[in-house]
């Protein structure tokens, strides 16, 4: 997918009968995760990771219920969990959803977002992982007046490294229709305000076809990076064909290097749901040390007097390490 809802306008929000949790099961193998059963929300696309604190997961997705076809500044629904699977809705009265923060050598707390109007990548900053205030000016500039902005600056990623510069990972669409991923840098110097690019297609030609869309990454426990991606083949696109297959990478480097792709699992992996397509893959590490990937699927709408053919559920599935 060639967007990402890295700031998502959103009003306060009640629980309602729309949101619906099934009871997990025991799982389902694939080849390096296992898939967990049943889903983790329905009607529901675009998970984001809001926050990974302690023993509680905050995750956003987009709440794609008929109700809300014509409020679409209500469709973003936050939940939390404890264990991984069973979500919890809560009410938010939040202004809009971004990305977590990270804590700078210097004590201060940044987080980023793209910004079309300013052409490029922005930033808020707080002393405390509080409160915020908008940084002034432009982190990392990527649009020009002769480019679409999607086309230039897609999904990205970013995290701190050991040595207290932060990596940002995102996508663009290259000459070729390609969807691949560059890495931008900000030296440990300037405490995360001032990104350069370092190098583009940083995983070409690991994979056959050249579509490494909405990377997510994590710095482990034991600080090796995980990027994970999703790819698409140049064949039909769903529903007229089956696409999404997640690949990870990982890196002992502090994400200079990423090792070779390894499959992680895809649309045909999973047994429980008829799924024409997987998007915007979250890779997520619990304090115990499990690793858990949430990823948006297409299937068939079965219900009673569905408005569509097709609907989107969050799933997840478990690393088997």
């Amino acid at each position: 997918m060639k967007k990402l809802l890295l700031v998502i306008p959103i009003i306060a929000i009640s629980v309602t009968s729309y949101f619906f949790f099934s009871t997990p099961e025991p799982p389902s193998s694939t080849q390096g995760f296992i898939i967990d059963s049943g889903y983790r929300a329905d009607y529901a696309s675009n998970p984001f990771v809001i926050s990974n604190d302690s023993d509680t997961l905050t995750l956003a997705y987009e709440l794609r219920s008929e109700r809300l076809k014509s409020s679409p500044s209500e469709r973003v629904q936050i939940v939390t969990t404890t264990d991984g699977l069973d979500f919890t809705p809560v009410t938010s009265n939040l202004p809009q959803v971004v990305p977590a923060a990270i804590l700078l050598p210097n004590g201060t707390y940044r987080r980023y977002h793209y910004d079309a109007t300013q052409g490029g990548l922005v930033s808020e900053s707080s002393t405390n992982g509080k409160m915020y205030a908008n940084d002034p000016g432009v982190r990392y500039a990527v649009a020009t007046d002769d480019q679409q902005a999607e086309n230039i600056f897609g999904v990205s990623t970013y995290f701190l490294d050991a040595d207290g510069g932060v990596v940002l990972l995102y996508n663009v669409t290259d000459e070729n229709d390609d969807v691949v991923v560059n890495r931008a840098y900000a030296d440990p110097e300037t405490n995360g305000l001032t990104f350069e690019l370092e190098k583009t297609d940083v995983l070409d030609g690991t994979i056959e076809d050249e579509h490494y869309a909405d990377p997510h990454s994590i710095v482990l426990s034991n600080g090796n990076v995980w990027l994970i991606v999703m790819n698409q083949t140049k064949g039909a696109k769903p529903p007229l064909g089956r696409q999404g297959v997640i690949y990870g990478y990982e890196s002992t480097d502090g994400g200079k290097t990423f090792g070779g792709a390894r499959r992680l699992f895809g649309w045909d992996d999973v047994d429980e749901f008829d799924v024409y397509s997987l998007n915007d893959p979250k890779i997520v590490e619990f304090p115990e040390g499990n690793i858990r990937i949430y990823v948006a699927a297409m299937i068939p709408d079965t219900s009673v007097n569905a408005p569509e053919k097709y609907k989107w559920i969050v799933i997840s599935a478990l690393a088997e390490l």
